[in-house]
């Protein structure tokens, strides 16, 4: 097949592209190993060109995923990523000034998607993460225990949280809130 080589095309294809090879750098000798050296060094320099893109880009994803993730935690708008983002860009100017790799960091820092959009698929879609696990520990449980507890929230409706005890064949335990429930109705 042609993605396969077969012993003889390769023998061929050296003999008749590289035949000055074998006179140039002997078998088994030091100029040889080095020549193999060198090659190898170039091909992975070369191998690296590809691989390095694919890299900065899951370091990119990544940051986006944690910088989602805090905007969430602390409640603020899904807007406030491309503040965020002005931020890092105008905090990298000042420190790393006198970096040799300055203009690196700040490209990384660019590459960053943080517009309100992408952040909002982040946060759905971490959510939608969080509830496939809870879902995947609720089957895998042996047994479990349900509690409820009502309360308000800041215009006084009234919620009723539920939460989830799951107890493992191994006797571990785990609690996670299950889910919120407004209930009808306003309290005084």
């Amino acid at each position: 097949s042609v993605a396969i080589p077969k012993k003889g095309n390769l023998e061929r294809h050296f003999k008749t592209v590289h035949k000055s090879y074998e006179t140039d750098f002997p078998a088994k000798t030091p100029l040889r190993s080095r020549k193999v050296r060198e090659l190898k060094s170039e091909l992975a320099a070369q191998q690296s060109v590809f691989t390095r893109p694919n890299t900065k880009g899951k370091a990119a994803t990544t940051a986006s995923y944690r910088v989602s993730h805090v905007l969430a935690k602390h409640k603020k708008s899904f807007k406030d990523g491309e503040v965020v983002k002005e931020a890092f860009i105008e905090a990298a100017d000042a420190l790393f000034g006198e970096f040799k790799n300055k203009t690196e960091i700040v490209t990384a820092i660019k590459d960053m998607q943080l517009s309100r959009n992408t952040v909002t698929r982040r946060c759905e879609g971490m959510a939608e993460d969080v509830e496939s696990q809870l879902k995947k520990d609720i089957d895998a449980c042996d047994c479990f225990s349900l509690q409820f507890d009502e309360s308000t929230d800041v215009v006084d409706v009234a919620q009723l949280c539920v939460f989830i005890r799951m107890v493992f064949e191994d006797m571990r335990a785990k609690e996670e809130l299950l889910t919120i429930l407004p209930l009808k109705g306003h309290t005084r």
